[in-house]
């Protein structure tokens, strides 16, 4: 006999074998996996590392000062930050953008590749990588909340003016899609057999 569980309504049923059913409580059908889950995890950073690619080259905010625009990209923000010796700022911002996005995306695909070529780690250790990557996930999107409250508050027309550029859509896609990639992964399959 084995447990299994409803994902829905997390009833639990003890059955002779892990067949799909459907809960008697909320119509739901149980499975013993969450199917293609390292499928479509594998595949959404994949797409998350190809938009990675525009938001680090591309302008993410744009700039418009008594009529000039003035593009930067996330790093050339940082580059400025250090330039006006604000290094505590530039330090959060090299950090948020660049090396959190990296590790995620990284550890991440990691995980997934570990799991279809046997990578001889503990699965304890691919564990706690992805809880590691599943924790820091969220701390990407300080980028796209600096640059959407700036371009709400500043808007004075061809005065002064801030608007997201082209990165600020590709980071916030990447950042979305690692998050639901981390979130779709069914981490049982680290410890299938």
């Amino acid at each position: 006999m084995v447990l299994i569980s409803c994902k829905n309504c997390h009833k639990m049923y003890e059955k002779e074998n892990y067949d799909d059913f459907v809960c008697t409580r909320c119509k739901h059908k149980v499975r013993h996996r969450i199917q293609n889950s390292l499928q479509v995890s594998l595949a959404l950073t994949i797409c998350a590392i190809l938009l990675y690619i525009p938001a680090m080259l591309y302008p993410m905010m744009e700039v418009t000062k008594l009529g000039v625009n003035i593009e930067s990209t996330i790093l050339e923000g940082v580059i400025s930050f250090l330039d006006m010796e604000s290094y505590f700022i530039a330090i959060v911002v090299f950090v948020a953008s660049v090396v959190i996005p990296m590790i995620k995306l990284i550890g991440l695909l990691f995980i997934f590749i570990s799991l279809k070529i046997n990578v001889k780690m503990q699965n304890k250790t691919k564990n706690l990588i992805f809880k590691f990557v599943e924790a820091i996930g969220k701390w990407s999107m300080i980028d796209i909340y600096v640059v959407a409250i700036l371009a709400s508050v500043v808007q004075l027309d061809e005065i002064f003016n801030i608007k997201g550029g082209i990165a600020a859509t590709s980071f916030a896609l990447m950042v979305i899609l690692t998050m639901i990639a981390a979130h779709r992964f069914d981490t049982r399959i680290i410890w299938d057999e």
